[in-house]
């Protein structure tokens, strides 16, 4: 056990024993003794008490509660919208552009490409060029090296 929570304890039993010291004094009164003054005053002592119950009772229940780690790391953590991903994609993907719209945006694609100096196919190729290659070994070259290398095994 803490010693804060020793501590809380005992303070807590400190406070229960003034409470019940001051309400038995407060019981020695009877409303029948005394004048009417003296009856006012033991009344509002009275209520004045049953507040500071009422009020400590109160603060006893509302203590803050301290939020646990597993909350902070649930509210830390991003949240996974897979599932929302994945939905607005299957809209995406139900919505398609009607065939005229295609058609068109692809005659308007072409036509620059020739005005650019080009055919389509030729744009497609112009990047693709690979020089052939060439070695500067011939097949008997690599014939006598692997005949070499056996040797060697």
């Amino acid at each position: 056990m803490s010693w804060s929570l020793v501590k809380r304890g005992l303070e807590l039993c400190e406070e229960d024993q003034t409470v019940a010291s001051k309400s038995r004094k407060v019981d020695k009164l009877t409303p029948g003794k005394g004048s009417r003054h003296q009856k006012e005053k033991r009344a509002a002592k009275q209520r004045k008490i049953a507040k500071q119950k009422e009020l400590e009772i109160k603060s006893l229940f509302n203590q803050k509660q301290g939020v646990s780690a597993l909350d902070k790391y649930r509210q830390n953590t991003p949240k996974d919208r897979t599932t929302d991903n994945i939905k607005l994609l299957k809209k995406i993907d139900r919505k398609r552009t009607p065939q005229e719209y295609v058609e068109k945006i692809l005659s308007q694609h072409s036509k620059e490409l020739e005005r650019r100096g080009g055919t389509k196919e030729a744009a497609q190729t112009q990047g693709k060029k690979k020089p052939e290659e060439t070695t500067v070994f011939s097949d008997e070259d690599f014939e006598k090296m692997n005949k070499e290398w056996l040797k060697l095994y």
